[in-house]
């Protein structure tokens, strides 16, 4: 069975590069028409020209999605310029590295809206947007959910609380055919890692069974198969997309015998 979403509208926050730009052009690959946005308009200009040089049909509009005003704005403008929404996957992200004893309320608000408070507009959106005929929700977690790091205690509390989320969505979103799930990456080698692979270095390698980093094209495969009619008894669960990691204490210990 082969997978299409010719016809489609899918709709990707945070698409400017990374697992969203990846995402994106894996879903217009396969006939959809896709919506995304980001915060810098040069990146996101560059984004949307590539997917066009594939012949993808794109809208793409600038928003901070921790605001409820620009993601709704958003989402109304890509339904007008693509048609109903089918899909919507709250992919935006921001990790910086801090201490809790550095870190202050104005940093602490900023993580905790791009990440937790716009996963939240974004099931608003889905309910007001796919009510009447069903659709896919898919929620960007993290492996910091599962094990937090020193350094991003707001990320990960964050992320956790989109594992939460994800769950109490799909059961209030099912009477409308919505279908809610989140995906928990685990190092994978985008912009928002690079600051964390400066300051480690290979050692991340090291609880990671496949011995490599991930790529966004992982990350998008999985993001498509769970937007799928494949899929389609899936809902209120995140599925770990990481290699491997931790899945057990020593994986580098099968490299070295």
């Amino acid at each position: 069975m082969e997978i299409s979403f010719k016809g489609k509208t899918i709709v990707i926050t945070g698409a400017s590069e990374g697992i969203g730009y990846a995402t994106a052009e894996m879903f217009g690959n396969l006939g959809a028409k896709v919506a995304i946005c980001a915060r810098n308009s040069e990146k996101l200009k560059n984004a949307e020209n590539k997917l066009k040089e594939q012949s993808i049909e794109v809208f793409s509009q600038t928003c901070d999605v921790s605001k409820s005003k620009e993601l709704m704005a958003f989402a109304d403008n890509a339904e007008k310029a693509l048609g109903t929404i089918d899909v919507f996957v709250s992919n935006a992200g921001y990790m910086p590295f801090s201490l809790i004893k550095d870190m202050d309320e104005e940093l602490w608000d900023t993580v905790i809206d791009t990440n937790l408070k716009s996963v939240f507009i974004g099931g608003k959106i889905a309910y007001n947007k796919m009510r009447q005929k069903g659709g896919v929700l898919i929620n960007a977690s993290s492996f910091a959910s599962v094990i937090p790091s020193v350094g991003y205690t707001a990320y990960a509390a964050a992320k956790s609380g989109v594992l939460s989320m994800t769950r109490t969505m799909a059961s209030e979103l099912a009477p409308y055919n919505i279908r809610v799930l989140g995906y928990i990456p685990g190092f994978i080698d985008t912009a928002l890692t690079t600051q964390s692979k400066a300051m480690n270095g290979d050692k991340l390698l090291e609880p990671i069974s496949a011995r490599r980093f991930g790529q966004p094209k992982d990350i998008a495969n999985a993001i498509v198969f769970m937007a799928s009619d494949l899929a389609g008894y899936m809902t209120g669960t995140c599925i770990e997309i990481t290699g491997g990691k931790f899945a057990t204490q020593n994986p580098i210990k099968a490299w070295e015998i």
